[in-house]
């Protein structure tokens, strides 16, 4: 009884894209906290912008966190509206993130 009252607050689509949202935001704020720490926004600026390298850790790390609860809400609770706004909010993410490994 207690998951399918969960099921039912959380499988809505704009929960899924405000936490496909907040969930990168996070993880740049804690791997650039525990990887970089000592830069400043404008030092990790200049560092992400010298050469494609260095953007790939600082750009592809914090998507992952959607992909961990991507598997969660899609194969193990089948929360299909939520993963709807999960993947799409990541799918807006990834964009950027391929444009400048192009780049």
């Amino acid at each position: 009884m207690g998951i399918m009252s969960l099921k039912t607050k959380i499988d809505k689509r704009s929960i899924g894209i405000g936490v496909g949202l907040i969930l990168p935001i996070i993880a740049f704020l804690l791997f650039w906290y525990f990887k970089y720490g000592e830069k400043s926004p404008e030092q990790l600026w200049y560092y992400m912008t010298l050469n494609s390298a260095n953007r790939n850790d600082l750009m592809i790390f914090p998507i992952l966190p959607n992909l961990i609860i991507f598997y969660f809400t899609n194969f193990q609770w089948r929360w299909d509206n939520f993963t709807t706004g999960l993947v799409g909010t990541t799918i807006f993410l990834a964009i950027p993130v391929v444009i400048t490994l192009i780049v």
